[in-house]
């Protein structure tokens, strides 16, 4: 995934276990770091979507996806996510800024 970000202090990252926004890239980089250390499998699938808008050297992606992991303690994890990404061209081109997923109340 490290290339499809950019590596500067504006990127901000939320999942959907997070409590908090992961700001700036060596942050976000550490993150997903430290939450694939405690997985074995990750399996995401989009449910609905993506639905695109560009506007400009900005563009945005919104949709459903349905995340499948499993954890190094045991566990297996099924939950359907809404997904919002920003990407911005720069120098031609297109990098993820921001990404925000969260679990849809059952």
């Amino acid at each position: 995934m490290e290339p499809l970000w950019a590596h500067d202090d504006s990127v901000m990252d939320i999942e959907p276990s997070d409590k908090g926004i992961t700001l700036g890239w060596d942050a976000v980089k550490k993150h997903f770091e430290a939450e694939f250390r405690g997985i074995t499998e990750l399996k995401v699938t989009q449910a609905e979507g993506p639905h695109v808008q560009v506007e400009g050297d900005v563009a945005w992606s919104t949709g459903i996806a349905n995340a499948a992991a499993k954890l190094k303690s045991g566990p297996a994890l099924i939950f359907p996510n809404f997904e919002t990404d920003v990407f911005e061209k720069r120098g031609g081109v297109w990098l993820l800024v921001s990404h925000t997923a969260s679990r849809i109340p059952k």
